[in-house]
């Protein structure tokens, strides 16, 4: 299996739109499934795959679909490079190097950590999120209008 980022596109050979049946047969049975309603948003379903260090988040109750996925393990690429090795400005250079350039950040309020920041590239819908300033995490997705016509 690989634990390759593919920004908008998925995971691996998991693409973004996959069904739960899908991305199990890729990633094996969840550990965990949490299902957070909003009333504005409709429902969001994430499967933990605690072994693995990932969460894949499903929309749209009906036909559920692949819309972001989250993961702190170590063994993840980007770009051919192990993400969890690279240091804020490394990373920024390589997300720059392929096409991607909207770059927000924001120091984050946090009683678990003094020191959270998350470095987002809004063009590659991909957030970086760093604890005193080591990678602890990344998630990324799909627009969901984007995703809300591939299914038309």
């Amino acid at each position: 299996m690989k634990l390759e980022i593919k920004p908008l596109e998925g995971f691996g050979a998991l693409e973004f739109g996959a069904s739960p049946e899908e991305v199990f047969g890729y990633l094996g049975q969840p550990d965990e499934d949490e299902v957070f309603e909003d009333d504005d948003e409709g429902s969001t379903t994430v499967y933990h795959f605690w072994d693995l260090q990932v969460s894949a988040f499903f929309e749209n109750e009906e036909e559920p679909g692949l819309i972001n996925i989250e993961t702190d393990n170590p063994e993840a690429t980007l770009y051919g490079k192990k993400v969890f090795s690279l240091k804020e400005d490394e990373l920024i250079k390589l997300m720059e190097a392929n096409g991607f350039n909207e770059i927000d950040t924001e120091v984050m309020e946090s009683e678990d950590a003094e020191n959270e920041k998350r470095v987002s590239f809004d063009d590659a819908m991909i957030d970086f999120f760093f604890e005193d300033n080591v990678l602890s995490a990344v998630s990324w997705g799909v627009f969901l209008e984007d995703f809300d016509e591939d299914e038309e």
